[in-house]
C-alpha cells in the first residue's frame, strides 16, 4: 500500500474514509515508525483483494479484512469503492480478542458509520474534536471484536509448481476441472499435486477448488455477471450446477446473494 497518512499515537484508533476508484493508491495510514499497530481494512459498494504470502482474501460488499501488526498486504481494487482503514493502538489492540492471522470481518452500519464521522465530510462541517475522537475510537474496538468472520481466504502456497497452477487459475478457472492435465503442464503428477494442495494449503485439492470458485463467484456477482456467464467462466456443467454449488458454499443463491443486506 502506498499514500502514508501520518497521525498521533495518543488515540486508541485513527480512521481514513473516502472513495478509491480502481487503479488509485491505496492510503496507508501510519502513527509512528515501528509503532507495531494492527489495521482493520473494509470496502464498501465495490470489491477488493487483498494478497500476501498466506494466500489471497476477496473482500466484497460489506467486508473487510483484519491484519495484524507486522503484516504488509497488496491491496487491489476491483470496482468502485468506499474505503475505510482503521488503524488500532498496540496497547489496545493487544487486548481484543482478534486472530493472529489476516482475517475476514463482515462490516457493519456501526463500524462504517464510526469510520465516516472520523473522517470529517458531508454531511458533517467540522472534525470531531479530541473527546469524541476517543469515544468513538472505544466504540470502533469493540465492534471490530465483535464482527462476524467468514471464511474468504483461498491460501497459497511456496511451492512453485502449485503457485504456477493456482496463478493460471485465477485468470482461467474453467480449466480446474482437470487436475491430470494441469500436472501434466507443470511437470509433475496428479498424485503429487493433490499431496501439496493438502501439505500447503489445508485443503484437498476439490476443497480448494471449490473454495477458489466461490470467492470468485462472488466477484463476478459483485460487479453484475449472470449466473449463465459464472457458470461458463468457472468450469460448471450448467447454471444450475452453479447455483446449487454456489448454495452449498454460502447457504443462498447467486441472487439472494446479490441482494443481501
Amino acid at each position: 500500500m502506498t499514500n502514508h497518512v501520518d497521525f498521533p499515537p495518543n488515540l486508541p484508533i485513527h480512521a481514513w474514509s473516502g472513495t478509491l476508484d480502481v487503479g488509485d493508491p491505496v492510503p496507508r495510514l501510519q502513527a509512528s515508525p515501528g509503532a507495531g499497530w494492527a489495521q482493520a481494512l473494509f470496502c464498501f459498494d465495490g470489491l477488493m483483494r487483498v494478497e500476501m504470502s498466506e494466500g489471497r482474501w476477496f473482500i466484497p460488499d460489506r467486508f473487510g479484512i483484519w491484519l495484524p501488526a507486522g503484516t504488509t498486504p497488496a491491496v487491489e481494487l476491483k470496482a468502485r469503492v468506499e474505503f475505510q482503514s482503521f488503524l488500532l493502538h498496540p496497547r489496545f489492540a493487544s487486548r481484543l480478542d482478534m486472530p493472529p492471522a489476516p482475517t475476514v470481518l463482515r462490516a457493519s452500519p456501526l463500524i462504517r458509520g464510526i469510520g465516516r464521522r472520523l473522517m470529517p465530510g458531508p454531511p458533517y462541517d467540522t472534525a470531531p474534536t479530541g473527546p469524541e475522537k476517543r469515544r468513538l475510537g472505544w466504540v470502533a474496538l469493540d465492534e471490530i471484536a465483535r464482527l462476524d468472520r467468514p471464511d474468504l481466504h483461498l491460501p497459497g502456497s511456496g511451492d512453485p509448481r502449485l503457485a504456477k497452477i493456482m496463478s493460471r487459475l485465477l485468470r482461467r478457472p474453467a480449466e480446474a476441472n482437470n487436475l491430470a492435465r494441469l500436472a501434466d503442464e507443470v511437470g509433475s503428477s496428479e498424485r503429487t499435486l493433490s499431496r501439496l494442495f493438502r501439505q500447503d494449503t489445508g485443503l484437498s485439492w476439490r476443497e480448494w477448488r471449490d473454495r477458489m470458485r466461490f470467492v470468485m463467484a462472488i466477484e463476478g456477482i459483485q460487479i453484475g455477471r449472470s449466473s449463465t456467464e459464472l457458470s461458463n467462466w468457472l468450469g460448471y456443467s450448467t447454471p444450475s450446477a452453479f447455483v446449487a454449488a454456489f448454495r452449498r458454499q454460502s447457504g443462498m443463491t447467486p441472487g439472494e446473494w446479490r441482494h443481501r443486506r
